[in-house]
């Protein structure tokens, strides 16, 4: 991988990691003043959304970690 393919790989890695930060939001706003404040059921799926998404977003920072120290 050319140095010029790691660098486009971390920007696409940092556009999924704020794709994912912004599906969070969307959940935890749905949670707070959407349905998921009244409805128990859809509350409990969004939590359970933003723990994956959580999850996601860590491994991605792995990766993105894991590709900053092989650029030269």
């Amino acid at each position: 991988m050319t140095r010029l393919e790691k660098l486009e790989t971390l920007i696409q890695i940092e556009e999924y990691i704020k794709h994912y930060e912004n599906l969070i939001e969307e959940k935890q706003w749905s949670n707070e003043f959407g349905v998921g404040q009244v409805e128990q059921s859809i509350r409990n799926i969004n939590d359970h959304d933003i723990d994956i998404f959580t999850r996601c977003i860590a491994r991605l920072n792995e990766r993105f970690g894991k590709l900053v120290l092989t650029l030269k």
